[in-house]
């Protein structure tokens, strides 16, 4: 009890300054800009995909029917591709007077704030230096995919941060032997791996290095690990991840919903050439965007420390880092064509940057001088949120070329005055997405990820009749060629770059 007040002030001096870094990460980063866009930028497509259920959450709150904006090919939105939890919350904030457009953006920064004080917590416990945790927080904040993503409308970095969160339960109840925490660090591993099924990495290594460490007798001193109570935790995760992904698959199958990715795209489907150029593609799309040049350093340092003390290491930090690359290697080679462009799908692989840092620092700070050290620790700090600004500032300017502006995306108050209809079934022919187009208008509808970008007369005629289809949205409207005219024969007031014709 002599140490309680001590303790309660170096956490309170960790905490206001993590979140006075956090403030300027956010400011570098631009997110006073990205907070009150709509999906925009790199991936727009995906980002709307996760923005659409939200919007419909926002007017049908009932969460066991999420929707999105595409009516498919039979005339039904119902559709999910994960736990839409995130969706269900931010479209019940959407109800509320003054919340803002896009809330997603804003649960997404507030999970990045959480789980980076996660992490620094992690490391405050084994060094004790508020400066040190907190300029490690901000180190691995600092990946440019983890800024980009975080305060976006996708669930990766979400997920990434409950596996953070993750991390800081189990170590308080390692702490304490609490059974408590150990169902805290259950819930939040819930949450990440049905956010995003790739975030199973690390509760996978973790469960791989319990079992060997019980084999082997290596929890004999800690009554929680020496118990049935990991047991029944694993039991309870994987069952209510197996059921969700159940619910996940009959309700897709049910509604005839087929455009959100669920399946693998291994590396032995795919011949010599065409792997070497994926790994090619990876290096130049995905390595640069994936961590900082501060991360990589750090990075470098972990592994430097992790071989030269490999035979002094502890149990846990020999099998939880191994098993942690064993994990990511397969999930890289089962995913692998998604890494030729896709710099979210190695959003989750940040678990083993994270792992080397914490044992980076761990390791450092015994052997050197704390002020050494916390020095090179600003250096990388400084480093990586300069590499995170230029990318972030990068991708925000392009979220007017090649995207949809974010002026295209309307609301309500500008439908009402441009008397535009509420209940019209749009057809977008030059949105290659399911959803971008159709959400910027607060519409149902078709996009040319249905029907390709020439769409068949017949086909329309078959929509119109069968599922209603009222309205045509075109971006250019030298696009407007007999066969639309025939079908859509009344140009319509158009707006913010948009071209209008009904039937």
């Amino acid at each position: 009890m002599v140490f309680k007040p001590r303790l309660i002030r170096t956490l309170s001096r960790y905490t206001l300054l993590y979140s006075a870094l956090f403030v300027a990460f956010s400011l570098v980063n631009r997110y006073n800009c990205w907070l009150n866009l709509p999906p925009a930028s790199i991936h727009q497509w995906r980002q709307a995909d996760g923005a659409a259920i939200a919007w419909n959450y926002s007017i049908n709150p009932q969460f066991e029917e999420p929707r999105i904006n595409n009516l498919f090919f039979a005339g039904d939105s119902h559709a999910m591709g994960e736990f839409p939890g995130l969706y269900w919350l931010a479209g019940c904030m959407s109800r509320i007077s003054g919340a803002p457009d896009f809330p997603l953006r804003w649960i997404g920064w507030f999970l990045l704030y959480t789980g980076g004080w996660a992490f620094g917590w992690i490391i405050l416990q084994g060094t004790r230096k508020p400066q040190l945790a907190a300029s490690g927080a901000l180190l691995l904040l600092s990946a440019p995919v983890l800024g980009y993503y975080g305060p976006s409308s996708l669930p990766d970095a979400p997920a990434f941060c409950f596996v953070l969160i993750m991390m800081a339960c189990l170590l308080r109840a390692h702490q304490l032997q609490s059974t408590g925490w150990l169902c805290a660090a259950t819930l939040a591993a819930m949450l990440a791996i049905s956010l995003k099924i790739s975030c199973a990495i690390l509760p996978l290594a973790l469960m791989a290095t319990w079992w060997h460490g019980k084999r082997i007798r290596q929890w004999v001193e800690f009554p929680l690990w020496n118990s049935n109570w990991p047991i029944l935790s694993q039991i309870l995760l994987i069952t209510t991840i197996l059921l969700l992904r159940l619910w996940i698959f009959h309700y897709n199958k049910e509604h005839h919903a087929g455009y959100f990715l669920s399946s693998t795209r291994p590396i032995w489907q795919y011949d010599g050439s065409f792997i070497l150029e994926t790994l090619v593609l990876a290096t130049r799309n995905v390595a640069p965007f994936f961590a900082s040049v501060g991360l990589y350093a750090s990075m470098l340092v972990g592994i430097w420390w992790y071989v030269r003390t490999w035979k002094k290491l502890s149990f846990l930090w020999k099998s939880l880092v191994i098993w942690s690359l064993v994990g990511s290697l397969g999930y890289f080679l089962l995913w692998f064509r998604m890494f030729r462009e896709h710099d979210y799908y190695a959003l989750c692989l940040l678990v083993v940057p994270a792992l080397l840092l914490l044992f980076g620092v761990e390791k450092w700070t015994e052997k050197q001088a704390d002020s050494k050290w916390n020095s090179i620790l600003w250096v990388l700090c400084i480093l990586g949120m300069l590499h995170s600004h230029w990318v972030l500032s990068n991708r925000l300017h392009t979220t007017g070329s090649n995207y949809l502006p974010a002026d295209a995306f309307l609301d309500d108050p500008v439908y009402q005055q441009k008397s535009l209809p509420m209940n019209a079934r749009w057809l977008c022919p030059e949105d290659p997405s399911p959803n971008t187009s159709l959400l910027a208008l607060r519409g149902f509808g078709w996009t040319a990820y249905n029907f390709g970008h020439k769409v068949a007369a017949d086909t329309i005629q078959y929509y119109q009749v069968h599922h209603q289809l009222s309205h045509l949205a075109l971006r250019d409207s030298s696009l407007y060629d007999s066969v639309y005219q025939s079908f859509f024969p009344r140009p319509m007031k158009g707006l913010n770059g948009w071209y209008f014709y009904g039937k």
